[in-house]
């Protein structure tokens, strides 16, 4: 592998580790589980059903403000047009006043209205004995104040705005002093993340408790965020963000803030897509607040998803390229390894075919050895009897007998006749086709025909020594009983005879 697929390769594994770090985190596995599902149409048919109810319900004004409730998280602009009519279907004093309050508090919470709010609320009488009034006044001036002072412009106006936050506020938990949320809000803003965690105690340390918001993981979130402690932030701003989108929620602060979280700690994919999910859901819900709030965290995390990937393109495309070397350099492999095998393949039957020539040979071998024996040894018992038929005849002083035996060729004639007819068996036995051979180099007419007992000629055994390799015509006319120019006159007139002459001295000559 090059030197440029190896770095490729590192900067590809570099880039997956930090998602790698909360990848197997079993709360955003779950997350990840919940954002895949839609929990939009049972929120629409649970807020349709209350709609038909409000229909035939003759206090409208509580089923309206009560859908304004509803749709305070889901669609603002519904919630606000549902907060206005039941202000208009209002008939008591209390009515009017609670209608006032969810108005201001959608401006202040949602809409970015805070001078419309502001002014509102300002109108608002405070002098009702009822607790849940009182509360939900001073929790909307709690909220409109650190609005305010997160706006402030200058630091005088800033420090009067938290000071009538912390009035509200206190105003709040002397009326409800078991208030746990407004009571982590101050503690956060003292300083004291620890004093949330203890508040909280029965969900930090059990957080797969069921709960009915997850406003208590958002707060034990920011308490661990304090602390520095990464891990169980990002925990608990999934188990909040969970709990968020479970309900149908489509305005909310910890999933965004958990996309940050992520890309803090390099997580930049899903950071991306829980900040993308947040947006789109803060748009069809209309809150101005977190789409303003999300702006600047928006534009950072796609451009950093975008830069990964072109990374990831870019590391994508080297592993193409590694990956294509690869399969070149494995395909030229497997072509020289088929060639290589196919040479070895023609070499091993050239071996057996060698090895079968060598056996055939060896086998041929021994046959004329044991033949060449049988002959010496007939010869010799042939020659051993003749000896001993001669010295009969010479012992019995028949010398007239023994000169005419002498005298006489027919023992050399028929043991020469005996050595051809051995010779052409065992020639003809090594080339069974050679009188057809010997017959297709020459033309039709000049083609030799043996007699009916004849295995071989004088001729056909010329060219038979010379087949074996015997080419001169001293060694054939000694061999055969003959005169050198018999031969001589036999090799010339049959080259003559042949169909093509070249070819017949190649065959014979060469």
């Amino acid at each position: 592998m090059t030197t440029s697929c190896y770095k490729a390769l590192l900067l590809f594994i570099f880039l997956l580790i930090p998602g790698l770090c909360y990848g197997d985190n079993e709360k955003l596995r779950d997350l990840d589980k919940a954002l895949s599902k839609d929990f939009t149409s049972k929120k629409v048919e649970q807020l349709d059903s209350l709609k038909k109810a409000v229909g035939q319900h003759k206090d409208k004004w509580e089923g309206y403000h009560e859908l304004a409730s509803r749709y305070s998280n889901f669609n603002t602009d519904s919630a606000l047009s549902y907060a206005i009519k039941a202000r208009n279907e209002a008939s008591k004093d209390h009515e009017v006043r609670k209608s006032n309050i969810q108005i201001a508090s959608l401006y202040n919470s949602s809409l970015m209205m805070y001078k419309e709010a502001y002014q509102i609320f300002k109108e608002i009488p405070l002098d009702s004995a009822d607790l849940s009034f009182k509360k939900d006044y001073y929790t909307l001036g709690v909220q409109l104040y650190r609005n305010l002072e997160e706006l402030a412009p200058y630091d005088s106006l800033r420090r009067y705005y938290a000071h009538r936050k912390r009035e509200f506020r206190d105003s709040v938990l002397k009326i409800m002093p078991n208030e746990k949320f407004i009571r982590a809000n101050e503690l956060l803003d003292a300083g004291d993340p620890k004093g949330v965690i203890d508040l909280f105690k029965d969900v930090a340390t059990n957080p797969n408790i069921e709960l009915y918001n997850g406003a208590p993981y958002h707060l034990l979130a920011k308490a661990y965020r304090r602390l520095g402690d990464k891990d169980r932030e990002i925990e608990f701003l999934a188990l909040a963000a969970k709990s968020d989108i479970e309900n149908g929620v489509k305005e909310y602060l910890a999933l965004p803030e958990l996309a940050l979280a992520l890309y803090e700690e390099g997580d930049v994919g899903r950071a991306y897509r829980y900040m993308k999910r947040s947006n789109d859901d803060a748009k069809s819900c209309n809150a101005r607040v977190r789409i303003f709030d999300m702006t600047e965290a928006v534009s950072v995390i796609s451009d950093a998803y975008s830069s990964h990937q072109k990374s990831w393109q870019a590391i994508m495309t080297s592993l193409l390229i590694a990956v294509c070397i690869l399969l070149f350099v494995t395909c030229i492999s497997l072509i020289y390894a088929r060639k290589h095998n196919r040479m070895l393949s023609e070499a091993r039957s050239k071996l057996e075919e060698s090895n079968r020539k060598l056996e055939t040979a060896g086998n041929v071998r021994e046959k004329y050895v044991r033949r060449f024996m049988n002959l010496s040894r007939e010869y010799i018992e042939y020659l051993n009897s003749y000896r001993a038929s001669l010295f009969k005849t010479a012992s019995k002083r028949n010398f007239d007998t023994l000169y005419n035996a002498i005298k006489s060729t027919r023992i050399i004639d028929q043991t020469t006749s005996t050595f051809y007819s051995s010779f052409d068996k065992a020639f003809l036995e090594l080339y069974p086709d050679f009188v057809n051979e010997f017959n297709s180099l020459l033309r039709p007419e000049e083609r030799i025909e043996l007699k009916e007992e004849e295995t071989l000629n004088t001729e056909l055994r010329i060219f038979a020594l010379m087949k074996l390799g015997i080419r001169e015509s001293a060694e054939i006319a000694k061999f055969l009983n003959c005169s050198q120019s018999t031969v001589y006159n036999y090799r010339t007139r049959y080259r003559a005879k042949a169909l093509d002459k070249d070819e017949f001295v190649n065959h014979f000559f060469n």
